[in-house]
């Protein structure tokens, strides 16, 4: 546990929360793509749009585990992601509001942990890459996906 409260929440991916102290958002980036094939014709070139491919979000986040804690919301991505779970993401702002951001998938975590600390072994600075995957809206309408958690929202 750390030794501080947790407060001024800032991310949820399904159960795991980033706050402002413990495992904290540094960096979000953001990537869609649509396609637009070209077909020659006699008169020069068409373009059609045939529809978007999945959008993309990475965060990078950075926790100070002994100072700060942050590992067990680490814990909670590693677990989604090796589960392959169906999650909500949503992103926090202030009073209360949230931009709820849809169901994701976690397609991609990576760990860089710095300076192993000799009595536990847990890198004294831990760097966290998080590589999301949007689903469409539809999604969770066919009854093929399973959505593990609400984040904590209700209970």
């Amino acid at each position: 546990m750390s030794v501080f409260r947790p407060h001024g929440a800032l991310l949820s991916i399904g159960g795991a929360i980033l706050y402002t102290v413990g495992l904290n958002p540094q960096r979000i980036g953001y990537s869609s793509t649509t396609r637009f094939p070209v077909h020659s014709v006699q008169a020069g070139f068409r373009v059609q749009a045939t529809g978007a491919d999945p959008e993309r979000i990475v965060i990078d986040a950075q926790t100070y585990p002994h100072v700060v804690g942050g590992m067990d919301a680490y814990a909670i991505l590693k677990a989604h992601h090796r589960s392959q779970s169906v999650v909500p993401f949503i992103r926090l702002r202030g009073n209360y509001l949230g931009e709820a951001g849809g169901l994701c998938v976690i397609e991609t975590l990576d760990t860089d942990e710095e300076r192993l600390h000799p009595f536990d072994g847990v890198g004294r600075k831990v760097d966290v890459s998080v590589g999301l995957m949007l689903l469409p809206a539809t999604a969770g309408l066919g009854g093929r996906l399973e959505i593990v958690t609400l984040g904590g929202l209700f209970g």
